[in-house]
């Protein structure tokens, strides 16, 4: 495959056909220190109810450093099929960014979009169609983080009294003194050379009394594990010059999809 067919795979902004199931959106990003809502970053994302009528239990999903990518919105169909509204949300064009996977800004760091998905969170429990108290936070690799970051028990859902059912990250980067105080799991490869799995086993051990934090791991599975565009896998950049692989894995793909689907039917059930 030439190097621009695989750049378009990964860097794609919007999939084809995916406006047709799924409205744009516009809210805001959530502000610290008491500022007025309606300073905040203001950015959209691609909303999709499920057949039926509601209010539905509801799950925000970020992006990874590569942006919007097939994946998600598939993520999503399945999500919607199983009777859960979603919002993607797209932390980077509207801040006029594709990536960030080379680099990062300070507008664009998992803390600030710790802050998006509490402006996706406000924005979803005004909303008719969703129950305000059944959402979850579900995130990719740099997403990842940030949901992890959202989730915090030390961070910002203290100001915002962590809104948030449960939330779960794939392949993100863990950071070990994290502690959380709702259900959170974290998939992610054992071969994974971009976000190391030894750093989220630290991360699962520090939470080990509390049970909040379920770990998997997949034997043999990359970054990406999960985006069927990846195929047979290749290299991309990374920051200070690294190279990471990434690749799917049908069997790991599956298995997490299960699990999901378990932890989805466990946290947002009831009302």
């Amino acid at each position: 495959m030439k190097l621009g067919a695989i750049l378009g795979l990964l860097f794609a902004a919007l999939p084809p056909g995916a406006a047709s199931a799924n409205e744009v959106v516009h809210f805001r990003s959530a502000v610290l220190g008491g500022a007025p809502a309606d300073t905040g970053f203001p950015i959209w994302g691609h909303l999709s109810l499920p057949d039926g009528d509601g209010p539905f239990p509801a799950i925000i999903l970020m992006h990874g450093c590569g942006g919007l990518q097939q994946a998600h919105f598939d993520w999503a169909g399945m999500f919607n099929d199983q009777g859960y509204a979603t919002l993607i949300v797209d932390s980077f064009r509207p801040r006029s960014v594709i990536r960030v996977c080379t680099s990062d800004s300070r507008a664009t760091a998992p803390a600030q979009r710790a802050l998006d998905a509490y402006g996706a969170l406000a924005f979803l429990q005004e909303l008719p169609g969703v129950d305000p108290h059944r959402v979850i936070l579900i995130g990719w690799s740099h997403g990842g983080i940030a949901a992890l970051e959202a989730v915090n028990a030390k961070g910002v859902s203290r100001q915002f009294g962590n809104g948030f059912r449960a939330a779960a990250a794939f392949y993100p980067y863990c950071i070990p003194d994290r502690d959380f105080s709702i259900p959170v799991l974290i998939l992610i490869g054992e071969a994974d050379d971009w976000t190391p799995p030894d750093l989220c086993r630290q991360l699962a051990e520090r939470n080990k009394v509390s049970g909040s934090l379920e770990l998997v791991t997949y034997p043999g599975a990359f970054h990406g594990f999960d985006n069927a565009d990846f195929s047979i896998g290749f290299f991309v950049s990374g920051a200070a010059g690294g190279q990471h692989w990434l690749q799917y894995d049908r069997d790991a793909h599956h298995d997490a999809a299960d699990r999901i689907t378990a932890f989805l039917a466990k946290h947002l059930a009831g009302r």
